[in-house]
């Protein structure tokens, strides 16, 4: 009896033991590794294959939203648009471009560095005014700008040998978006119908100008080029490249700048909301840079059914918004930052996705919604309060409607996973595609007594009254080219012809058609998926 309770005994002192010895271990490994403390689980990223259009910052959906709220007379909405119209009214249209753009470091400008950045955000404020209005007298200004900078530029430069020699790599990544954001609108959004008729020739020298920023500037930023500064310029770099690859309808470039963006965000805001950037930098602007990076970034990949940046790491971004609430109220070791100091646009996206009260304190510090304006320096797109706050009640996008969504481009996915293409107009359309681009892109347009046409590449979708497959090749509407536009309970939508049936994708098996009586799964397509 006594030897089993010495064995009792024995076997209990070992457990105790044992436990306190993968306690002390447990322990150790936290405390002795401040970087193991921000290896929180990580929201994986939704690998991005196709792109909603435009998908920069605003949606189709959005910009109808203010839009019509603004047009209703909308007081909050119009003294928002009012900053829209001020940065257009105080920065006259440019007279010249340059093929070389000469930047410099911790201040150091030219006129070229100058007028890039402010035409940047210009080209901007003009493509949301023709978004308000339908007026194209501001989307041949916006044009102006972006085919002027296409066309011309060439490169980047230091100003002299006192600059940074990779400060042509943090121009790009802060310029090259706010075109992108622009250009979005322009190619993609029509306001009540109005097209602002783009050239293809003008998009593709528009492309090539991206291209040629991305891979001489933008890809510098992310390691392997001698540098690796691990702060806003990684976050410029990879917001910079979604948007491009956005506009590119590039998955390769999309997902590259969002993994790189994953990669640094935990050493940019740590696992207590710090962000080291304001201590190190000694200012209350840089830190700001990151913030405003990762949430545009957030809020692009969110248009594309990516909501992983938001919550990457304990909605981690949302962690750097009260570091910045605790430096503005003068509650951190290394205070730069005061009620008075600038507020990046950043912000007012932030809260319109998390909602939190650290971030309303933000926008309402002396009694002002500040994130209104452009940033002084124009290194981010602004007229944020007027495009984002109360939009969606804090979604990425309105609630879906039943009414169609005239004047904007969509992309419609079969049953089969593929999206529907116009196959130019060349051939009967299919729904065999994997990705969407121009020719997977529509334009809804009001065809009146509630029905709509859709066009893309200049032709519009005909339905053939059923008595063939349906194509996409008409240079002007009649009746066969008008459908009734249907919204089921899952958010798929349905298109009727004008002969009473309903267009089947065909799951993809052969063309496209208009013969089915009622509607079902390949009669369903989901919208801007």
């Amino acid at each position: 009896m006594k030897r089993n309770n010495l064995s009792y005994w024995l076997c209990c002192i070992l457990l105790i033991g044992a436990a306190a010895i993968f306690t002390h271990c447990k322990k150790s490994s936290v405390s002795g590794n401040a970087a193991a403390a921000n290896q929180e689980t990580t929201t994986q990223p939704r690998s991005v294959t196709s792109f909603v259009h435009p998908g920069v910052l605003n949606t189709a959906a959005n910009l109808d939203l203010i839009r019509n709220q603004v047009n209703s007379g909308d007081a909050s909405r119009t003294a928002s648009y009012q900053k829209v119209i001020d940065f257009i009214t105080n920065n006259p249209m440019p007279t010249q471009f340059y093929s070389t753009v000469y930047v410099g470091s911790n201040g150091h400008t030219s006129p070229s560095k100058s007028q890039i950045r402010k035409d940047a955000i210009l080209a901007y404020a003009l493509a949301l005014r023709f978004a308000k209005t339908g007026d194209t007298q501001w989307s041949d200004k916006c044009k102006f700008i972006l085919n002027g900078w296409a066309s011309t530029f060439q490169n980047y430069a230091p100003i002299d040998a006192s600059d940074n020699p990779h400060q042509s790599d943090l121009e790009a990544s802060w310029t090259t978006p706010s075109f992108v954001a622009a250009a979005e609108i322009i190619r993609y959004y029509q306001p009540g119908g109005v097209s602002a008729n783009w050239a293809a020739s003008e998009i593709t020298t528009f492309t090539n100008y991206l291209n040629n920023v991305k891979d001489n500037y933008i890809n510098h930023t992310f390691g392997g080029y001698g540098y690796n500064y691990n702060n806003n310029w990684n976050v410029s770099a990879g917001y910079a490249k979604m948007a491009v690859g956005v506009f590119l309808n590039s998955a390769n470039v999309f997902n590259d700048g969002e993994n790189q963006l994953n990669i640094t965000m935990p050493a940019m805001i740590l696992s207590d909301g710090t962000m080291p950037e304001e201590c190190d930098r000694n200012d209350c602007v840089h830190y700001q840079y990151s913030l405003t990076g990762f949430t545009f970034a957030a809020e692009i990949a969110a248009m594309q059914g990516d909501n992983s940046l938001y919550t990457a790491l304990s909605n981690r971004i949302s962690s750097g918004y009260d570091f910045m609430y605790r430096s503005f109220f003068q509650n951190i070791s290394c205070d730069y930052c005061s009620t008075s100091s600038a507020v990046y646009p950043g912000l007012e996206v932030a809260y319109h996705h998390y909602g939190t009260s650290n971030m309303n304190a933000l926008r309402t510090v002396n009694g002002n919604a500040t994130p209104v304006y452009a940033p002084a320096d124009n290194t981010f797109a602004g007229f944020t309060t007027y495009t984002h706050y109360n939009v969606g009640g804090g979604n990425t996008t309105p609630p879906p409607s039943n009414n169609p969504p005239i004047g904007t481009v969509i992309s419609l996915k079969g049953f089969n996973g593929k999206y529907v293409s116009g196959e130019n107009g060349t051939q009967a359309m299919t729904c065999t595609r994997t990705t969407a681009g121009d020719w997977e892109h529509f334009t809804v347009l009001d065809a009146g007594a509630g029905k709509i046409y859709l066009r893309s590449m200049g032709k519009y979708v005909s339905s053939e009254n059923g008595t063939q497959a349906i194509t996409c090749n008409r240079t002007t509407p009649g009746d066969w080219e008008k459908f009734t536009w249907g919204v089921n309970a899952d958010g798929t939508v349905t298109l009727q012809g004008f002969n009473g049936k309903f267009v089947s994708s065909e799951n993809g098996t052969q063309a496209m058609t208009c013969t089915r009586a009622t509607a079902s799964g390949w009669e369903s397509f989901g919208l801007n998926q």
